[in-house]
């Protein structure tokens, strides 16, 4: 007599699919951006987007939780955490910046006879306001007590001054920190920013500027130049940023980008630099920026 034995059958279960968590994240932000470009949206930086960093996580467990589950369930908590953080961005007021009266610490520097100067300013993550019209020879306010003078060198009638924090912000910590830095309106200053993430306004229309250097992160940065006393240079080194630039009416400048991918509106050369003695000659060194000149 025979006997059969019943085959063993295994019931294959379904691999789940990839996960559209990244690609969300990469069509979200570009669109955002786009339109931030396109003026539509204001007061986005990079620095606001890099303080939703959590939002990853939070993405991220909840794809490894339900996509094995249902792709469909999946699916659609990941369009809601991606789009909820983007109305984030778009319409909650700004965060990480500082109010007029916050300010907790000052240092300030005597001219003590120095007619001109050169500065360097070290800062990292956080809100940083640079201008003129001191009285002092350097002013500096925040909202932490991060500030902290480095080196005050004099000769002559020169001053070399160099202020850093004495804090500085890891790139994906949320900080409430802001600088308030001025400098006088009546001296020649050949100035250095070495600047972090964030959002940064340096308004060069008050000062004398010689030469300026300006090194950054993933920043929203805006510059209004000053007016040139001879060819001044003014050198850029950036990031994943946004850069605006600020032309006075009559001043003669030119702009040359060179790196990554970027993304340039306005005019490069004014129509009298070639033959002007007192012109901005503007040089910037890119990741992938939006550069916006006026």
């Amino acid at each position: 007599m025979t006997t059969t034995t019943p085959a063993l059958t295994f019931e294959a279960r379904q691999r789940p699919g990839p996960s559209i968590a990244f690609p969300l994240v990469l069509i979200g932000l570009g669109g955002v951006f786009l339109l931030t470009n396109m003026g539509y949206i204001t007061g986005l930086s990079w620095n606001r987007v890099a303080q939703l960093w959590p939002a990853i996580l939070v993405l991220i467990g909840v794809d490894l939780l339900l996509r094995p589950r249902s792709m469909v369930a999946a699916v659609l908590a990941e369009v809601a955490i991606v789009g909820a953080a983007l109305i984030f961005l778009v319409v909650a007021p700004p965060f990480g910046g500082a109010t007029p009266g916050t300010y907790v610490a000052a240092e300030n520097v005597a001219r003590e006879g120095a007619t001109e100067m050169s500065l360097t300013v070290g800062y990292g993550a956080g809100v940083l306001r640079f201008s003129g019209g001191a009285s002092d020879l350097v002013a500096v306010k925040s909202t932490h007590q991060d500030v902290e003078l480095q080196r005050v060198f004099r000769s002559g009638n020169t001053a070399a001054v160099s202020v850093r924090s004495n804090t500085p912000n890891p790139p994906f910590v949320t900080t409430s920190r802001s600088w308030d830095v001025r400098v006088p309106s009546d001296i020649p200053v050949a100035l250095t920013l070495d600047l972090g993430a964030g959002d940064f306004n340096v308004d060069l229309r008050d000062v004398m500027i010689t030469r300026a250097t300006v090194n950054n992160g993933a920043s929203n940065l805006e510059i209004a130049l000053p007016r040139a006393n001879g060819n001044v240079p003014v050198t850029i080194s950036t990031g994943a940023s946004s850069v605006d630039l600020r032309v006075p009416a009559g001043v003669e400048y030119r702009v040359r980008v060179t790196g990554g991918l970027n993304t340039i509106s306005g005019p490069q050369e004014s129509s009298g630099y070639s033959t002007a003695v007192n012109r901005l000659t503007i040089a910037i060194s890119s990741g992938v920026p939006s550069i916006t000149i006026h």
